[in-house]
Order: C-alpha cells, then structure tokens, then sequence
C-alpha cells in the first residue's frame, strides 16, 4: 500500500460541488491551502474538450488530482462518458478517478455481475491511459465490495470515513480498512450524525459532527496509507475548511 516513506506528508485535497463554479471553489481551496482539488464531476455536461479546456485554466490554480466520477447506469452510454472523461483530465494531471458501485438513483436495478462487466472495461480504460479506478463505499457491505475488488486486481479502494460512518456505524472506518486496506489509494474525510441513508450524509466539517475521524485517520496512517486524503466538507464556512484541513495535517502525521 505505502508509496512513499512514511514520513512524508500526506496531500490533502478539497472537493469541489459541480453546481457551483469551479474557479472560484479551486482559487478558495489554493488560498485555505489545500495540496490539490478533487474534481466533482457529477453534474458536469461539458464535452470532453471544453472539460479539458477548463481542467487546464484550473490546474494552473491548484492541482486537480483526483476526480469524482458521475453516478453510473452501467450502459455503454455511461462507459463512453466517462472514458471521455478520463481522456478530457487525465493529460491535465488527474491520476484517480473515483466511482460508485451503486447505480444512479434513477436507475432501474442493475445486477452486480453486469455492474462488474462494466467496471471492468472501465478500469482496462483507465490502465491504458496510466490513471486509477477507485471504487468507493456508500452503504454496501465490505463484502460486497471485497468481491467486486478480487474480481478486478487493477481496481483500487476509496475509504469513504463518513459513509462508513452512517447508520449508527462507530466503527465503520475500521472495519472498512480491516477488510480493504490493502487496495486502499485514496481517502474521503467528512463528519455526520451516524443519520440513515442520503439525509444522514451531511458532509459536515471535521468536528461538527460525532464521528471520531482522529482515530480514523490515526489507524488508516498506522496501516501503512500514505496517499491523498480529500477534505469532502460540503457545508460551513470557508473558515470551517481551514480548520478541518489543519485537523487532517496533525491527525496525519506518521
């Protein structure tokens, strides 16, 4: 898991909203002094060279290495999208692309093994254009997950500590990197109420919410993870981000 010695620091990002105008998230995430931005691309309808147009005004701002990618149907439609994807900021500097193994609220039930088909030339896309796959966790079991990372040995685990969190969960972090640390390459770091489902996942500042994410971040540091860590704070002052990142750079430290 480790990719650099474990006394290096680790880089921390913040996520951008994409109902929001990304310059002015990217230039506030520059001057709260975020190591790089995570591109939300969820509600993004550029097209591939537009995106990569505006990746690369951004990038000259602040780092866009990591980037979210919309909630899939599982179809070829969905595939092409997001190779585009992969093709409009991959050049920029983007290294990982992160998804979800649930479909798209609006989509009708899709089963796991055409979810994995899928997953599995997306992730052969993204290995012949030299980026990651990282696949995140909502509210699926680890064994859920663990079935679909042993069934694609290229793609890789995004810890999500706040949707581990949800349904009571106050363990749920651990358990998570217990069972999947050893693909681990990118964490998501938000706080919550331990609510239930969508309306549970507040994406609050670190500390305003009851999820012990020190710990977290201390067990997920003391496993060997020496990665990118990004801030997904979607409510709270410009000042609550501050604090949240100051938080993660001590919480990190080997």
């Amino acid at each position: 898991m480790p990719t650099r010695p474990l006394d290096a620091r680790m880089r921390i990002g913040g996520s951008t909203y994409s109902k929001e105008p990304f310059p002015k998230q990217v230039r506030e995430l520059r001057e709260l002094g975020f190591d790089y931005a995570e591109m939300d691309l969820t509600h993004v309808t550029l097209d591939s060279a537009k995106l990569r147009e505006l990746a690369i005004e951004l990038a000259g701002s602040l780092p866009l290495e990591t980037a979210h990618l919309p909630p899939s149907h599982f179809r070829a439609a969905d595939l092409a999208r997001f190779v585009g994807l992969l093709d409009a900021l991959g050049p920029v500097g983007t290294q990982i692309f992160n998804v979800h193994f649930l479909p798209a609220r609006a989509a009708p039930a899709v089963s796991a093994e055409v979810r994995i088909a899928w997953l599995t030339d997306l992730v052969r896309a993204a290995e012949d254009r030299g980026v990651l796959v990282t696949l995140e966790n909502v509210e699926e079991t680890t064994t859920v997950l663990r079935r679909v990372l042993d069934a694609l040995s290229d793609l890789r685990f995004c810890l999500d500590i706040g949707h581990a969190h949800l349904e009571g969960r106050g363990d749920g972090a651990r358990a998570y990197l217990l069972a999947l640390g050893d693909r681990l390459s990118l964490v998501h770091a938000h706080d919550n109420h331990r609510g239930h489902g969508e309306p549970g996942d507040e994406h609050l500042p670190l500390g305003k919410g009851i999820n012990d994410v020190e710990r977290d971040m201390r067990e997920i540091r003391r496993a060997g993870y020496d990665g990118r860590v990004t801030l997904e704070i979607f409510k709270g002052t410009p000042d609550d981000k501050r604090a949240s990142l100051r938080k993660m750079r001590r919480w990190s430290r080997p």
